[in-house]
């Protein structure tokens, strides 16, 4: 399932390989007389590079792709060597394999909205999963930026060079203005959202439970706390045709 950042961090992998030997095993599956490697990519690199002929395996019965992407997937999702791009690769490829984002945590053993956050990174673009990847830009950015310029990348890639000029209010203001006004060129948008806003500034009070629901759902959205209530409001008041 990794196929980014194999080789990261490979050198100290090597010396505890080389100093305490092989802990856990790779897992094969047998095919075409040869084997595929299901789990354990950076151990087999690893053992490569120290020279080992043999390395200690988990044979398995043959699997299809997607139950490979199950296993590698499961094992490594919370890992630190699988990055958000290889995580939103994975929910993407068995979402379209199973169609629910239920389906999607079972088989990887996850919470759904685990699983539904990566979902709703499909549509961030390959060199903006890079960014986020390489800590030149956060998740929230980089889906804000998606918002805002979805479906022409190019436009989405624009808005990313200026979100490091702008405020938090701001970046969120350009995912606002590219709703009022779609077809709006990159800059255009970046100028509406550095305009003072016209708002009013409203405090309320949640109970516990009402709070927890609010933070499931900004992990969700992958959106901060302020503008997950904030959408919630003003779809209610739409909604029922307050506004």
């Amino acid at each position: 399932m990794r196929t980014r950042k194999a080789r990261e961090g490979l050198d100290e992998l090597m010396e505890s390989i080389r100093r305490r030997g092989l802990l856990q095993p790779i897992v094969v599956f047998p095919k075409d007389e040869k084997y595929e490697l299901v789990v354990g990519q950076r151990r087999f690199l690893a053992v490569q590079e120290l020279g080992w002929k043999e390395v200690p395996a988990l044979v398995i019965k043959p699997i299809d792709m997607a139950e490979a992407k199950m296993y590698s997937m499961s094992e490594n999702i919370f890992r630190r060597d699988l990055s958000y791009a290889d995580k939103v690769d994975a929910c993407d490829y068995l979402y379209s394999k199973y169609g629910t984002v239920k389906a999607v945590a079972e088989e990887l053993g996850i919470k759904e909205s685990e699983a539904s956050y990566y979902l709703r990174h499909r549509i961030v673009p390959e060199p903006l999963r890079k960014m986020v990847d390489e800590k030149k830009i956060t998740k929230t950015d980089a889906m804000r930026a998606t918002l805002a310029g979805w479906p022409d990348e190019e436009k989405v890639m624009k808005i990313v060079e200026e979100m490091p000029k702008l405020t938090t209010e701001e970046k969120r203001r350009v995912v606002n203005a590219s709703k009022e006004f779609p077809e709006a060129p990159a800059m255009e948008l970046i100028e509406e959202a550095k305009k003072p806003p016209e708002e009013v500034e409203v405090t309320f009070i949640l109970p516990i439970k009402y709070s927890g629901a609010l933070d499931k759902a900004s992990k969700d959205l992958a959106l901060d706390r302020e503008e997950t209530a904030r959408i919630a409001v003003i779809d209610w008041l739409t909604a029922r045709g307050y506004a």
